[in-house]
């Protein structure tokens, strides 16, 4: 899916699964589907909830590039953004993402991105989910695309938020089962 430099780092952190017990990410099939979902919705302003060692960034960063793109990926462990970043520098992907660290439900909603979202991932504390959504729903473009994981793996916990991402006016979604399971809605704002 990518060359050089950046494939070589996303092999490298995908196999810190084998070697760390914090290590979560998606798998790697999703990480490509995610990435080609930002290649077809030409997607240029994306915002990942829960970055982890920078897996799933370094797939988003790479394909929203392509379209001059940036990503806003926001972190609770300091630890993670700071491997995270390393990861991004090495596979030359610095300039295409900006790290934050802290709770993302309050620092999304005080963010102010250069332009509204069209993409957010959300892969964090799954009880959270409701928080994420209402910090990031004020920074939506008018046309956004919405992918919450492990809709499979954790259904049951994750249920009541995909019943509220269904019901936000002018949204359509589907269940994708790739990898962890996939909840992937758009939303259409007036």
């Amino acid at each position: 899916m990518f060359e050089g430099k950046v494939k070589t780092v996303i092999d490298k952190v995908d196999a810190l699964r084998h070697k760390v017990d914090d290590h979560w990410q998606v798998p790697r099939v999703e990480a490509e589907v995610l990435a080609q979902i930002v290649r077809l919705g030409h997607c240029v302003s994306l915002c990942e909830i829960g970055t982890s060692y920078g897996f799933s960034t370094l797939h988003l960063a790479a394909a929203t590039r392509e379209a001059g793109g940036h990503v806003d990926a926001f972190d609770l462990d300091p630890k993670k953004i700071a491997a995270a970043g390393a990861h991004l520098a090495e596979a030359g992907l610095s300039a295409t993402v900006t790290l934050h660290q802290g709770d993302a439900r309050q620092t999304v909603r005080a963010f102010h991105p250069a332009k509204p979202y069209d993409f957010a991932f959300i892969d964090a504390t799954k009880d959270q989910s409701d928080g994420y959504l209402d910090a990031l729903l004020p920074h939506l473009a008018k046309v956004a695309i919405l992918v919450t994981d492990n809709t499979a793996t954790h259904a049951q916990e994750l249920a009541g938020f995909v019943a509220r991402l269904r019901a936000l006016p002018g949204a359509t979604g589907c269940q994708v089962p790739v990898g962890n399971g996939f909840d992937l809605t758009v939303v259409r704002r007036a």
